[in-house]
Order: C-alpha cells, then sequence, then structure tokens
C-alpha cells in the first residue's frame, strides 16, 4: 500500500504493517507523530497544545534593583520560550544602581590596577599599585613631563640626565654634562612642558635647562651660572637639604637663601637662562634661615611654630602672607583648583588644600586633615607633595613612607603606602612628581646616595 489510505470500516479493526490507526483512519507512523512546536497549535495531535512549556505565561526574570520581570512566552522559531518585557542582571557599573540585582548598589568587583573605579567606592587604584625601585650612588632628582620623567644625576665629575616612561622602564635616550660646577651638595628640578631645569651646587650654582623632544629624548640645550652674590666661601649648611634653594619653571625663577640672612630670587626668562647671571633681587618677609617650599609663584615657610604662605613677585614683593597653619616641615604642591601643603603638626601629617587668590582652606577640600592609618608609621620629614588630576588623590612623602590620599565621604583616605627602599641614613631631600597616573619619587641621603621609586600600574 503506497501513502497513506483511508479503509472503510477500519475503524473497529487493526490496521495492516507499517499503518497505524489514528481516529478511524489507517497512517503511515512518520506521518502521525509530528514533534510539538511552541506555536499556539497542537503540532503531535495528542489534544494537548503547548504542553512541554508549562511556564507559558508565567513570570519570568528578577524584580530587584535595575531588573524587571517578564512573561515567558513562545519563541518566534517555535523551539522554545523567551522571556518577554523582562530585564536581567548585568555587570555592575558605578551609577549608584543595582545593575547585578543582587540588592546592593554599586557593589562592584575587585579592584583592578587599571586608572577605574572597579569596585565602586569613589576610589581609582587603591591597594593595588605596584612599585619599581632603583639605587644611585649620589645624589639624583625627577621631573615629570608628558609621558615620563627625566631623571637628573651625578655620575662623577658630571650629571647624567636619563628619561624614563609612565612604567618606570628607560626609554634609552640620555645626555651627559662634564663637569658642570666645582662643588655639588644637591640637585633639584622642576619642570613647564617639555623644558625641564635643573639647579645643582653648593658654594657656587648653576642651572641647567634640559628640553624633551619626541621618544622622551633629553638634550641640555644651555647650563648657566649664577650672579656672585649667590656663592658663600664656607658651608653653613644654607645650601644642604633642607633649606637649599629651589628651581621654579613656572613662572621660571631660582630662589631660596643667598645667605644666611637674605632670602632671593632670579627671574630667569621662557627662552633663555640669562637672567641667573644678574644680581639676585632681595625678597622681604620670609625669615632668617628657615625650612621652605614653593610651587609656581607661591611660597611657604616656617615662621615660629606657624607656617606662613604667600605670593611671591620677581621684584621681591611678598603678597598677602598669610598664617596658614600650625606646624612645620611643609611641602607645596599645585591641586587642582589651587596649591596645597603637606606638613607636620604635633608628630601627625597633615594636609590643607587652598584657594591660591587668599591663601584660605578651599571650600570642600581638605583643611588642616590628619592622613592617619595604622599602616603610615609615625610620620618625619621631609615631605613631598604632588597631585594626581585623573585620581584626584594625592601622592604623600614623609620620611621614607609613600603614602596615596584619596578623597573620602569624611575626609582623607590612605588607599595605599609604600615604604621607599632603604638609604644609609634618613634622607634629607624629597622629590615626588606625577606623569600619566604613575608616581616618581627621589629621596637623598646627605651623604649622597638616592634611590628611586615609581608607584603605578605596570
Amino acid at each position: 500500500m503506497a501513502g497513506p489510505v483511508a479503509l472503510a470500516g477500519c475503524g473497529g479493526v487493526t490496521c495492516p504493517e507499517p499503518l497505524s490507526n489514528v481516529d478511524g483512519v489507517c497512517l503511515k507512523l512518520e506521518q502521525v507523530a509530528e514533534a510539538e512546536l511552541c506555536d499556539g497549535n497542537d503540532n503531535d495531535g495528542d489534544t494537548d497544545v503547548d504542553e512541554d512549556w508549562p511556564e507559558l505565561g508565567e513570570p519570568c526574570g528578577e524584580g530587584a534593583g535595575e531588573c524587571v520581570q517578564g512573561e515567558w512566552v513562545c519563541a518566534g522559531d517555535g523551539d522554545g520560550v523567551v522571556c518577554d518585557g523582562g530585564v536581567g542582571p548585568v555587570a555592575e557599573v558605578c551609577d549608584g544602581k543595582d545593575n547585578d540585582c543582587d540588592g546592593t548598589p554599586d557593589n562592584g568587583p575587585d579592584e583592578v590596577c587599571d586608572g577605574e573605579d572597579n569596585d565602586c567606592d569613589g576610589l581609582i587604584d587603591e591597594g593595588v599599585l605596584s612599585a619599581k625601585t632603583e639605587a644611585f650612588a649620589d645624589h639624583a632628582t625627577v621631573a615629570a613631563v608628558e609621558g615620563g620623567f627625566v631623571v637628573t644625576r651625578l655620575v662623577g665629575d658630571g650629571v647624567r640626565v636619563d628619561t624614563y616612561e609612565t612604567n618606570g622602564e628607560l626609554s634609552g635616550a640620555i645626555d651627559v654634562v662634564d663637569n658642570p660646577a666645582a662643588d655639588i651638595a644637591f640637585l633639584a628640578s622642576d619642570s613647564d612642558g617639555a623644558r625641564v631645569l635643573v639647579a645643582l651646587g653648593q658654594y657656587t650654582f648653576h642651572v641647567l635647562e634640559i628640553r624633551v623632544g619626541s621618544g622622551l629624548v633629553p638634550t641640555v640645550v644651555e647650563t648657566q651660572a649664577l650672579h656672585e652674590d649667590w656663592r658663600q666661601g664656607i658651608d653653613f649648611g644654607v645650601y644642604n637639604p633642607p633649606v637649599h634653594p629651589r628651581v621654579v619653571a613656572s613662572p621660571p625663577r631660582f630662589i631660596g637663601y643667598r645667605d644666611l640672612i637674605t632670602f632671593a630670587l632670579n627671574p630667569i626668562a621662557e627662552d633663555d637662562l640669562a637672567g641667573l647671571a644678574q644680581a639676585p633681587t632681595e625678597a622681604v618677609g620670609i625669615p632668617i634661615l628657615t625650612e621652605f617650599d614653593a610651587a609656581g609663584p607661591f611660597v611657604v615657610w616656617e615662621q615660629g611654630d606657624k607656617l606662613h604662605a604667600g605670593w611671591l613677585i620677581d621684584n621681591g614683593d611678598l603678597e598677602l602672607d598669610i598664617d596658614v597653619a600650625r606646624g612645620d616641615t611643609p611641602s607645596m604642591a599645585f591641586g587642582k583648583d589651587g596649591p596645597a601643603l603637606l606638613y607636620l603638626q604635633d608628630q601627625s601629617l597633615r594636609l590643607s588644600e587652598l584657594g591660591g587668590a587668599t591663601f584660605q582652606c578651599k571650600q570642600g577640600g581638605f583643611c588642616n586633615a590628619p592622613i592617619d592609618v595604622d599602616d603610615l608609621q609615625k610620620p618625619a620629614g621631609p615631605t613631598g607633595l604632588s597631585y594626581d588630576e585623573a585620581r584626584d588623590a594625592w601622592f604623600v612623602v614623609a620620611g621614607s613612607q609613600l603614602a596615596v590620599v584619596g578623597r573620602g565621604n569624611d575626609g582623607p583616605v590612605v588607599e595605599q603606602v609604600q615604604v621607599l627602599r632603604a638609604l644609609r641614613d634618613a634622607p634629607n631631600r624629597v622629590d615626588v612628581v606625577v606623569s600619566g597616573g604613575t608616581a616618581a619619587v627621589v629621596h637623598a641621603e646627605k651623604r649622597g646616595q638616592s634611590a628611586l621609586t615609581f608607584l603605578g600600574c605596570f
């Protein structure tokens, strides 16, 4: 018998092989059992519709957080069911919402070192920065440029200039200056764009101007001796850290004590160092031989048991002269909206963010805020300070400790503490700068040895 055949009176009899009785009709078996589809029809002929999917019409998905419940409906191809109108959980993002629908907003995954706030706590890369360190036999100093750092250090009778990338690796580009000065007790540097100025000396002083080109290639373009009024015949300690002069790249100038009594400055042009050969301009208002620091046009210094700050004009006038805090061992750096001070007060490390026009504590910023955490040992000087705008965090150095300080709801949050490489003696000079999310620190001891530390995502 070929094909399906209907036999009269066949309803009560057994159909011959290979036919089957289906409601009185003898049909081939393969024509009887069709697969059931989810389409609202009885595809398999058992009088039940879509019986393989009992969840049809039931709610689906979660209703917590940003999730929305839907309803199970047939898929378009009839092979199964889909949740119609439902919104399921997704990876948590920092938006104030419960994206993963676990009942808690912004409880992100663990923090990783990627420049992002992965765990949604308002802090970036906290506790996960890594360190690279190397030591030098003599003094060194570090300045930040776009894409990396310029490290200037003493090597024998010369000065060597290396550049490092933001991952803490040498770029391979160097420059060397032989015998730039007769005696060198320290180095200090500052940068503005691709221009780096380096001060060096002890009884006499010189400034090196370095230009950094593409590929982080450094070139010493000029060396200039300072006017003889900066010279002294014997060492009274004036030209040693922490009361050594400073070089500032913006506005370009050389400032500090030219003798035991007189604080002075030499303005420098944007395109040469000729101003250093002129007689220095005396700056009145800063007391005899005291610890100080500078950032741009601003200066902070110790005055008794207090810290004063002012705006130093090129003609030597000191504008404002404001009593900004009680304490000692100050360091100064620029933040997002103005200068900030790091200092010691009653053996406690403190941070104040100031308005540049008034030197009063910036509204909403840190004001004499203690930096306190168990991992940070009893702080000591010298101090160093630099700001990372991408993280909105401060890199803070106190003696041989480096701390990353973020902004919490109740004040400073110490995100990480790094003990710097041990020197033979306690450090008496500190540089700390930031480029591309990485901090570079040089701390140097009086006898000459120094260490370079990078802290960042490597």
